[in-house]
């Protein structure tokens, strides 16, 4: 039987808290993408610029770490959404 594959979309809070370990991945893009927690659409909800700050500021966080990690950004669009390459 075979692994499942491994996804290409990683949330940007589970490569912050150490629940995803890319060293071992096996292949060259992902995408890293905002978590969605509960109080992040809460904040949504009352404070929309500084949720969406918080959300902007936690895929950037995981961005430059993925980068110490081997790891290029190539490019961001506007719903705070990474596509990184690793760097051979």
């Amino acid at each position: 039987m075979s692994l499942p594959r491994p996804s290409r979309v990683i949330r940007a809070n589970d490569i912050l808290g150490g629940r995803v370990i890319l060293d071992g991945y096996p292949f060259r893009y992902i995408v890293v993408a905002p978590g969605m927690s509960v109080s992040t659409l809460v904040g949504a909800t009352f404070n929309r610029a500084g949720a969406e700050n918080s959300m902007f500021d936690e895929v950037l966080t995981a961005v430059e770490f993925l980068e110490t990690r081997g790891w290029e950004l190539v490019s961001m669009d506007q719903g705070f959404v990474a596509c990184l390459r690793r760097v051979r």
